[in-house]
């Protein structure tokens, strides 16, 4: 009984278990360069101990002397590659055949520092360092490690230390958080992301997944020349034949809060709802809802003005500062969702749309008067050079 009073009072000098990441005991493979801590509960009593570089641990078995607790050192092989849960019940077998303990905890105090090699559609290919306690969206969401936005997220390829093949689907991970789709990196050996042959472009208002980076592009107005100053996210889901308008949204991540998903749009079928569907290789543009409207063309200050409820073309057009007298203002028009609406057709300013201002081609009174100028002047240099 006075052992047991003297174990009591010397386990509450020893240093408790170090805060770390929760890690569960059927999925963490223990490796070279764990630091682990080991409770015996029966006693109270916790010492740490580190595997080494051939997998083997230093372990303990406490006695009692007069008047402390000595701990004589066991040297333990083989518990490289092996789960914690696994440890944990070879470890209680262990004590209670050394010393009859039955309680014994195993955890992971400083996880080891591991080299995967990655593979495939992500920024860059190659070896990279990583904690073996985190997880595979740790790693893609490395900014040097991101997916590009053509990464087949639902097929990634992973093979474990013990040559195990295992096909992941982080798509359903971050949905459903179903964790058996993203695995502890503890045991994983080598990732390999595929790349999406076929599918759906979508760029504008929609999520994405942490793991996949967009491909930002300037989105093209149907004028011409004329580019709106403001980037869209680029994002590829998998399609093999169709997909609704709805499904492959979802596929994307979802809409940001601001989609303005009244106005979406198909290069193959113009305006559409969420419940069409679209085809391998088309695109979705789902516009944002800015409070902005654009104005460009022949305006003398082309830009951004604030949308004003209930304003007139006349007074965005007044805003920035009027026509060029190369303005052609019968023909101006506005793009809405990437589709033209000529003036006459035009009943309203809405949020987002773009104004646009053609040039004039030819302004008689201008460029006639220039190009007779021009003649006159060939004229006379012709006159000067025939009398010499």
């Amino acid at each position: 009984m006075f052992k047991l009073f003297l174990a009591l009072l010397f386990a509450q000098t020893e240093i408790s278990f170090e805060t770390t990441e929760l890690v569960s005991e059927e999925e963490y493979f223990v490796g070279p360069g764990d630091r682990l801590g080991i409770l015996l509960k029966d006693i109270a009593y916790e010492y740490t101990t580190f595997v080494d570089f051939a997998g083997r641990a230093t372990l303990f078995v406490p006695y009692f002397s007069k008047d402390s607790i000595q701990l004589r050192p066991f040297i333990v092989k083989q518990i490289y590659n092996i789960s914690l849960k696994h440890l944990k019940d070879s470890l209680k077998v262990w004590y209670k055949d050394m010393i009859m303990l039955k309680e014994v905890e195993v955890r992971v105090l400083t996880p080891r520092t591991m080299t995967i090699l990655v593979k495939g559609v992500t920024e860059t290919n190659g070896p990279v360092r990583v904690q073996a306690s985190r997880r595979l969206s740790d790693l893609l969401s490395l900014p040097d490690y991101n997916c590009g936005f053509d990464a087949n997220i639902n097929e990634i390829i992973v093979e474990t230390s013990t040559s195990e093949t295992l096909k992941i689907n982080l798509e359903r991970y971050f949905k459903d958080a179903d964790l058996s789709q993203n695995p502890l990196l503890a045991k994983i050996k080598t990732v390999f992301v595929p790349e999406i042959k076929d599918g759906v472009i979508i760029f504008g208002s929609v999520k994405g997944f942490p793991v996949k980076k967009f491909k930002t592009q300037v989105i093209q107005a149907l004028s011409g020349n004329f580019t709106v100053t403001f980037e869209s996210n680029v994002y590829l889901v998998p399609c093999k034949d169709s997909i609704s308008v709805k499904n492959a949204i979802e596929r994307a991540g979802g809409l940001k809060s601001f989609a303005l998903v009244s106005e979406i749009y198909s290069s193959r079928k113009g305006k559409v709802s969420l419940d069409d569907y679209v085809f391998m290789g088309d695109t979705l543009y789902i516009p944002p809802f800015t409070d902005k409207v654009f104005i460009a063309g022949e305006v003398k200050n082309p830009g951004f003005a604030p949308y004003l409820p209930g304003a007139s073309l006349d007074t965005y057009i007044s805003y920035c500062g009027g026509f060029t007298n190369r303005a052609a203002p019968n023909k101006l028009y506005v793009i809405r969702a990437n589709k033209k609406i000529p003036r006459k057709y035009l009943t309203n300013i809405s949020p987002g749309d773009i104004i646009f201002v053609p040039e004039v081609k030819l302004k008689w009174f201008e460029d006639y008067l220039q190009l007779a100028q021009v003649i006159t002047s060939l004229i006379i240099t012709w006159l000067t050079v025939t009398r010499i």
